[in-house]
């Protein structure tokens, strides 16, 4: 089970709601379904440039992230993949963030 979630929560109280009731529901998962062999992990991929952003949107993403760049969908894919395949299968109940150090600074 692979969830997406988002820290883009001030001002959408429900959306913000959602994600972190979603967080906490695949940390759950990975518990309860552990004895089934099912892993469960969110990833938060932090701005991503699915079409969405602006040139200044995106100049300020690629200003505060320390790789020096925008997330792209690709970035996030690669993991979801890991995450599927044969060398993902230990890793369960996680919050991953493949954001590019967004979230770092």
């Amino acid at each position: 089970m692979i969830a997406l979630t988002s820290d883009h929560v001030g001002f959408n109280l429900p959306y913000g709601t959602s994600k972190g009731a979603l967080d906490r529901l695949v940390v759950g998962a990975a518990i309860e379904l552990g004895d089934v062999r099912v892993s469960a992990n969110t990833i938060n991929p932090g701005p991503n440039d699915t079409g969405w952003m602006t040139d200044e949107i995106r100049q300020a993403a690629v200003d505060q992230t320390p790789l020096g760049r925008a997330s792209t969908p690709r970035d996030t894919a690669a993991l979801v993949s890991f995450l599927c395949g044969p060398d993902g299968g230990w890793v369960n109940g996680q919050l991953l963030k493949t954001d590019g150090g967004f979230s770092a600074k």
